[in-house]
């Protein structure tokens, strides 16, 4: 195993990407996640529903030295607001903490990773802009 320590599972109840996944998918996707790429992996935090977001990942932020990175099921359970999403990745990986995103197999592990996610995101959100073409 890569560490002592082992990662973090991240799961929603949330919709991901205008889906929702049940939590318990959301587990043995991460689980599996996980065992093919030799980590241990500890308990999943589940971030509820709530008007007020992001409880789960603030309280990750408060046992920082508890893990030794967080597998996120997908990149879309991050914030939507890009301000937000880029201080929550810098923060973990100023850290030293690697986030993995299992659904995507995506690993950040430096601040110039970030910018893998930002093209996801920025292709992602002009796909789904109604264009219209004039023939």
């Amino acid at each position: 195993m890569i560490n002592k320590i082992g990662f973090r599972g991240y799961v929603s109840s949330s919709p991901i990407d205008g889906s929702v996944i049940p939590q318990s998918l959301q587990n043995l996707k991460i689980r599996d996640y996980a065992k093919s790429k030799n980590i241990t992996f500890k308990l999943s935090i589940t971030e509820y529903n709530f008007k007020k977001k992001y409880f789960a990942l603030n309280s990750l932020k408060k046992q920082i030295n508890t893990f030794e990175g967080i597998i996120f099921f997908s990149i879309y359970q991050l914030p939507i607001n890009k301000k937000i999403r880029i201080i929550y990745l810098k923060f973990f990986l100023t850290k030293n903490k690697h986030l993995y995103f299992a659904l995507e197999d995506i690993v950040l592990k430096k601040i110039k990773d970030i910018e893998d996610i930002e093209i996801i995101y920025f292709i992602s959100e002009n796909s789904k802009k109604n264009y219209k073409l004039k023939i």
